[in-house]
C-alpha cells in the first residue's frame, strides 16, 4: 500500500467515525426531546413508538409492496 492509499484509508476511517458520532448525537438528541415532551414515557415505550413510526414511513415509501 502506498503512502497515498494509506492516507486515504485513514481519512475514510476518520470520516466514518465522525458520521457515526454525529448519528449517535442526533439519536440522543431525539431521545431527550421526546422525554421532555412525554416525561411519563419510558425508554421502551419511546423505542416502540419510533419503531412504529419508522415502519409506517417505510410502508408509505413502498418498502413492503
Amino acid at each position: 500500500m502506498t503512502d497515498q492509499q494509506s492516507l486515504e484509508a485513514d481519512a475514510d476511517a476518520v470520516m466514518e467515525q465522525l458520521i457515526m458520532q454525529e448519528s449517535r448525537h442526533m439519536q440522543m438528541g431525539a431521545l431527550v426531546e421526546h422525554q421532555l415532551h412525554y416525561p411519563d414515557m419510558t425508554i421502551r415505550e419511546f423505542f416502540e413508538m419510533v419503531a412504529r413510526e419508522l415502519h409506517e414511513q417505510e410502508e408509505e415509501l413502498g418498502y413492503y409492496d
